[in-house]
């Protein structure tokens, strides 16, 4: 909601009914503020009530998930952060100076509220009515896109061909996969966040319209590159070659740059076809990812009681995990690991030193360790003590460095750096 409690977005129910509730969190929000405080979270019952003020715009959520309230913050956060790619901070701030009970849904359109609520139920995708991946919240959970496990080869084969592109408006390039990255080429001195890479995910999941054209051009906002300014995305599935659910996207700081880079993706599609590579992304897509029983059976040291891990390159925000194998294919304790792996996201400080952490539980022991490499959050059986689960952690981190190339979780982007 707007700060004098004008709706903008809800994800349940209808806005105008609602009315009198925004009032009621505003008036909370401005409460506390003029006590010199910041209003973050209430307690009542089994719900808690995260708020989130960024200048202008008020963001509440009430949940009885039983999720950490950082982590609910967290994910106010990122539907800020898509309102601001949809109409700039600099944009939003104007707006409310000079109107300041402005509705911002008529700024909005059908498209940035579909463009927020595709962002509300990826977040959610632990939930059991949910079709998407369990790993589609633990991006936005660790703030790191998930990666779509390639072959060596192919994976060359699309860089060389994301590399061709020779235009110097061009920013960044970025092949996608449904919720997973392929791949990304970017200028020697120009980072693409994490945060920013989420966001374009899940713009072109967000709108049909992406699947039916030969190629979208648009207007859009990255945050963490430029809150106050937008460049613009050239978007096209590639479904034309043969693989419709992978996605070819052009980041550009000129609006004239359409019909080159156009070109461009007539280009790379080609190369990506005659290499192969294309047809090994689709297929690669269908199979699950890897399993810990490919790791247990390359003896990597993973005890035989290990069920899941998720390792993260704090390098650069990226995840890599494994499928789910009993007990966890079952989404209810899918559900249940989440939350452990949120309680030991949140035990573990992104800390440039090493620390490790041990949580031990009635049905299942979790060992997250940080360092200035990557974090891993090992997920043992109950009947695990905690010395068993930090021993195994380190023994797999042990043989994942001496592996090299033949370890599974290698087959992450070669931006991925796991040593």
């Amino acid at each position: 909601m707007s700060s004098a409690g004008k709706p903008i977005f809800t994800r349940y129910g209808d806005e105008e009914k609602l009315n009198p509730i925004y009032g009621v969190m505003c008036s909370l929000v401005n409460f506390v503020s003029e006590q010199g405080d910041t209003l973050r979270c209430i307690y009542a019952g089994n719900h808690k009530i995260a708020f989130l003020v960024r200048g202008p715009v008020f963001l509440v959520m009430a949940s009885r998930t039983g999720e950490p309230s950082a982590h609910l913050t967290r994910q106010l956060q990122f539907l800020y952060t898509q309102l601001v790619s949809i109409l700039t901070r600099k944009g939003l701030e104007h707006v409310f100076r000079r109107r300041h009970g402005f509705d911002l849904r008529n700024l909005l359109g059908a498209s940035g509220e579909q463009f927020l609520s595709n962002l509300t139920s990826s977040m959610d995708a632990h939930k059991l009515s949910s079709a998407l991946p369990l790993q589609t919240s633990l991006s936005y959970l660790l703030g790191a896109p998930s990666c779509l496990r390639l072959p060596v080869t192919a994976r060359q084969s699309v860089n060389k061909a994301l590399l061709s592109v020779k235009n110097r408006k061009l920013t960044y390039a970025v092949l996608i996969a449904g919720h997973k990255l392929v791949q990304f080429v970017r200028p020697r001195k120009t980072a693409l966040w994490a945060e920013d890479l989420l966001i374009i995910i899940n713009l072109i999941n967000s709108s049909t319209s992406f699947r039916t054209s030969e190629g979208s051009w648009t207007p859009l906002c990255l945050p963490l590159y430029s809150p106050d300014a937008n460049v613009f995305a050239y978007i096209c599935f590639l479904s034309k070659y043969g693989a419709p659910d992978v996605c070819l996207v052009f980041i550009s700081s000129s609006d004239d740059e359409f019909f080159n880079l156009s070109n461009s993706k007539h280009s790379v599609a080609l190369q990506l076809q005659e290499s192969s590579a294309l047809g090994q992304i689709q297929y690669a897509l269908r199979r699950p990812s890897f399993s810990i029983g490919e790791v247990e059976s390359g003896g990597y040291g993973v005890a035989r009681d290990v069920h899941h891990f998720v390792y993260v390159s704090t390098a650069v925000n990226q995840l890599v995990a494994p499928s789910f194998s009993p007990p966890y294919t079952d989404k209810r304790l899918q559900q249940q690991l989440l939350r452990a792996y949120q309680e030991a996201a949140l035990a573990s400080p992104q800390a440039q030193q090493e620390r490790a952490d041990a949580v031990c539980g009635v049905k299942l022991a979790l060992y997250a360790r940080v360092g200035g490499s990557g974090s891993r959050v090992v997920c043992h059986s109950g009947r695990t003590d905690v010395e068993g689960a930090c021993a195994s952690c380190l023994l797999e981190a042990h043989q994942v460095d001496q592996a090299g190339g033949a370890h599974p979780l290698h087959h992450a982007p070669d931006v991925v750096i796991l040593l």
